[in-house]
């Protein structure tokens, strides 16, 4: 799972999130990571936002928080494909995975930029928040 001060990161960058069932989120004050599933964790509306609706965990059961209150963490597939539309047609991602841990590279053009980390999230992550800063060197 990506790491909580990286998905913070990527939320300041400007990544948004509209929840959907199977997305894993904290509550910013929170390190517990919930579920969005039906008959548990189920997305809803009010005055035209999302709110997320727990229901299946006694301490939460009824309660209902702003989905904008949540943070989103994303997996690594979610990750990959939001990489890929900021690269667009002519960026390219390469993952290396071994026991060690995780190194994901971009190019577009000639911009590279590369990131490791113990896990494939927090690898694609920050190649994310890299791109979405625009950091280049």
């Amino acid at each position: 799972m990506i790491d909580v001060a990286l998905a913070r990161a990527l939320v300041t960058a400007g990544l948004r999130w509209q929840p959907t069932n199977g997305d894993w989120f904290c509550l910013f004050d929170e390190g517990e990571a919930w579920l969005i599933a039906p008959g548990a964790i189920e997305i809803g509306q009010m005055d035209s936002a999302p709110v997320l609706m727990f229901h299946g965990a006694s301490e939460w059961a009824l309660d209902t928080v702003w989905a904008g209150e949540a943070l989103w963490l994303p997996n690594a597939s979610q990750l990959q494909l939001i990489l890929m539309q900021f690269l667009g047609a002519q960026g390219t991602i390469t993952l290396d995975v071994t026991a060690a841990g995780s190194r994901c590279r971009v190019r577009v053009a000639d911009w590279l930029h590369e990131a490791s980390a113990v896990n494939v999230e927090d690898a694609y992550g920050a190649v994310l928040l890299a791109v979405m800063q625009n950091v280049r060197g």
